[in-house]
């Protein structure tokens, strides 16, 4: 079948709003732009963002040839409770925002006239525990074929052996005779130079299944460091005339043991990954295939080599991005099973709907190679055997094995599950909070409380969310999670490391993957990983910034902050867990992971903010210290800082204005030191077996001088999709960083189109669409959208007083 893109010229009117139906091209996350405020319906979860509903509404012209053909509407993501009509005709409704929706149109088109499509899309809160944004906002497609078609999610390729330089390659395919006459002819594959055929025949109104084998030799392999792609050509000729479908795949044989871990190809791999939510920060929910694909190379960057897709199934765009840059996925279903997290989240239509939602996940990504596991499941309650956990983990756990025997399948257990109640038999949790005898008021009170009782009281917080699933003693954890951990082929533990050794000897057959791990320990979580073998895979939360569970991952500097919750106060604006901000740019636990990683023997120099020299960063497990990349500190002459070094050495040197400040020792991988401050160049030298290994510094800047920006491409594709990203830096007159928050600036597009701009700030009362944003640490990020005709985009950027900065980008046709 023929897949026609449906992404331009759209009309969005968002209900409630006091406008007019507006022009938009798709992706567009309608949710992105309107005001944030202090009091919307799920606060900072959501980011502070408002809820609503849109209607997309479009006109397609379907040309007289369609007449008889067969159509398909590919909806990749419309969040949520979708409903679509097409020449006022309703064609369903689609609860989930976050699977793919095919619904087959043929006999609601009208060939030789204009056809009217509208699709609802509702976002009303509290639905989830993070930003989802709302709209059309992931691609949508029309597939036309012949009325014997190839289905296109039926395809299904998978590397059945590798050995002695050979693959086994299976290729499973549905052929549907829609028409009301028999069909016949012939199918060919083609893969990697080779063809098979074969005669078919087919009854009218009856859905064909066939496969073929191949054998290839000396093929290119798939994996995440080699990320070589092969194409695949299915045509069937019959009767009724040629269809055909093509689709990239990847030929990689994956096995995992408790025993051997996880091996791509023959070759032993540990996972490095990092869990992702689906925004792209300033630009929303909107899945545009240059953002999902910058997403992984920055990421790859960094030393990732895995993520895991948290908590819902991609878009299909960063699937294919993974594919091409290589990274391995883990692909997720839900966030809740039957009993919800929210209100109005999807445990409301999970009963009636999980099938298929699972079903259209696994049928559209089972070809990409970067999927080496299915996920069915987040910190599901149900886990612990409540509302019949065990059996619905075992039916999800079958359905998904059904379409797709070859990847293992997982859920994310944490701490805090509970037991179903019998008769007789209470309810247990494998949680509880623990009696701390901490008189809260008094802590509260700056002078009732000492020092050390405050310490010990917010240690205590920050240890709760790393429990081991033992309640006075008694391994409850895993009492009542084995009947749901026994369905799945690998066990997701979500900060569960302290269970790693002694599960490997209680259950020696078990597969475990570190879903989630804590920033402010990640040391002990991937050496407890490379210690067991049965664990593969270590995924800190989170990789990338990302919009809602606001302040999540901020440092909290004493009992009044903890009070406020897990979650922070306004303005936050993103969870502030990542190693990436929102615009991209490296935070300083990124620099320590890839030295931990072993990816990078050099040297990287933070300072903590003067008014916290002494001072304890707490919080509750997914903070970072409280540190920059930055010497300039115009108030703090002649007073103490404390400085971090990150570094794989014995020691480090820490030297000012040419001077030796002393030296610190090194204790995983970290050096701190407090020097007094005096403007000028700070430098840190590594030092291993008596011998210097690297060195690093930072200089005072000056005063701003110049407005600096850099696009990640000179170059992008005239498609109407394609992005350029700009990184926008104020810098002193010898180049060197203002670390500003408060200089705003103002971007002007000619040619193009602004698709967003933003900064790192994840504390910021700011709203999108302003084409205005303040810098941060001297950053900000704008998106450019190309246009559909071949030409020049003209970038000006201007504020603070500065001299307007420009670039040209240029478009060319694709």
């Amino acid at each position: 079948m023929k897949k026609i893109s449906l992404g331009m010229n759209w009309m969005r009117r968002i209900r409630g709003a006091q406008s007019d139906p507006i022009p938009v091209d798709l992706p567009d996350d309608f949710i992105l732009n309107l005001p944030r405020s202090p009091d919307s319906e799920s606060g900072a979860s959501a980011g502070f963002f408002p809820g609503g509903s849109a209607v997309y509404k479009k006109t397609i012209d379907v040309p007289e040839e369609w007449s008889g053909m067969t159509a398909l509407l590919d909806i990749d993501g419309a969040y949520m409770n979708a409903e679509t009509l097409l020449n006022g005709r309703s064609l369903g409704v689609h609860p989930y925002g976050y699977t793919p929706w095919m619904i087959d149109v043929t006999d609601s088109l009208i060939p030789g006239e204009p056809n009217d499509l509208e699709i609802t899309t509702r976002c009303n809160q509290p639905n989830s525990r993070w930003y989802t944004g709302g709209g059309l906002y992931r691609d949508v497609n029309l597939w036309i074929g012949e009325p014997v078609h190839i289905q296109p999610w039926s395809v299904f390729v998978r590397t059945t052996d590798l050995s002695n330089g050979e693959a086994s390659v299976c290729v499973s395919l549905a052929i549907n005779n829609a028409s009301d006459a028999p069909a016949s002819g012939t199918l060919a594959i083609t893969m990697s130079d080779t063809t098979a055929s074969a005669p078919i025949t087919i009854p009218p109104k009856v859905l064909y299944e066939t496969s073929m084998s191949f054998q290839i030799k000396n093929p290119s392999l798939w994996s995440a460091e080699s990320p070589n792609l092969s194409d695949l050509v299915v045509k069937a000729e019959t009767n009724h005339g040629t269809d055909e479908h093509r689709c990239h795949f990847g030929v990689r044989h994956i096995t995992i043991d408790a025993k051997n871990g996880m091996r791509v190809n023959g070759n032993p791999v540990k996972l490095r990954g990092g869990c992702v939510h689906h925004d792209n920060t300033l630009l929303g929910a909107a899945a545009y295939p240059r953002a999902e694909e910058r997403k992984i190379q920055l990421l790859k960057s960094l030393g990732y080599n895995a993520i895991r897709c948290a908590h819902n199934p991609p878009s299909s765009a960063l699937l294919d991005a993974c594919d091409r840059v290589g990274m391995y996925v883990i692909d997720e279903t839900f966030d809740c099973w039957t009993l919800g997290k929210n209100d109005l989240d999807y445990h409301l239509y999970f009963r009636d709907w999980w099938r298929r939602d699972t079903e259209a996940m696994v049928r559209r990504d089972r070809n990409h190679p970067s999927v080496f596991c299915w996920s069915i499941g987040n910190e599901v309650v149900e886990l612990g055997g409540v509302s019949d956990g065990a059996e619905w983990a075992r039916k999800q756990a079958d359905c998904v094995r059904g379409l797709d025997p070859t990847r293992p399948v997982t859920a994310a257990f944490f701490a805090w599950i509970r037991s179903g109640r019998a008769k007789g038999s209470p309810s247990r949790a494998s949680g509880s909070r623990p009696d701390l005898n901490f008189d809260i008021d008094r802590l509260l009170d700056d002078t009732g409380a000492s020092a050390e009782e405050i310490h010990a009281f917010m240690s205590s917080r920050q240890d709760m969310s790393m429990m081991d699933g033992f309640v006075n003693g008694v391994d409850v954890f895993a009492e009542i999670s084995e009947a749901s951990a026994s369905a799945l082929d690998a066990v997701g533990y979500n900060y569960l490391y302290k269970r790693y050794a002694s599960d490997a000897a209680k259950y020696p057959a078990r597969v475990i993957i570190a879903t989630e791990t804590h920033a402010v320990n990640t040391y002990d979580y991937y050496h407890a990983m490379l210690d067991n073998p049965n664990v593969i895979g270590d995924f800190i939360w989170t990789a990338f910034d990302n919009l809602g569970e606001a302040g999540a991952g901020r440092v909290m500097r004493g009992v009044k902050d903890l009070k406020e919750g897990m979650l922070g106060p306004w303005p936050w604006l993103s969870c502030f867990q990542g190693d990436l901000d929102l615009d991209g740019n490296r935070r300083p636990q990124s620099y320590y992971r890839k030295i931990m990683w072993g990816l990078d023997d050099g040297i990287h120099l933070f300072v903590k903010p003067p008014e916290f020299t002494g001072t304890t960063d707490y919080g509750l497990g997914w903070q970072w210290d409280d540190v920059r990349q930055s010497w300039t500190w115009p108030d703090a002459a002649g007073k103490a800082v404390d400085i971090q070094a990150y570094a794989d050495c014995d020691e480090v040197e820490f030297i000012l204005n040419g001077r030796s400040l002393g030296k610190s020792p090194v204790e995983k991988l970290k050096a701190v030191f407090t020097a007094e401050y005096q403007p000028g160049i700070l430098e840190a030298v590594a030092w291993r077996g008596g011998k210097p290994t690297a060195r690093t510094s930072l200089k005072t800047a000056g005063v701003p001088a110049v407005i600096e920006l850099t696009p990640d491409r000179p170059v992008i594709n005239a498609d109407g999709v394609d992005l350029c990203f700009i990184k926008i830096r104020i810098a002193d007159s010898e180049g060197v960083t203002i670390p500003s928050d408060t200089i705003e600036l103002t971007v002007d597009v000619r040619g193009g189109t602004l698709a967003g701009f933003g900064s790192g700030n994840p504390f910021t009362d700011e709203n999108y669409g302003t084409g205005k944003r303040r810098v941060w640490n001297g950053f900000a990020l704008a998106a450019v959208r190309a246009p559909s005709a071949a030409g020049t985009i003209l970038v000006t950027v201007s504020g603070g007083g500065l001299m307007d900065a420009a670039i040209s980008v240029d478009c060319v046709e694709v």
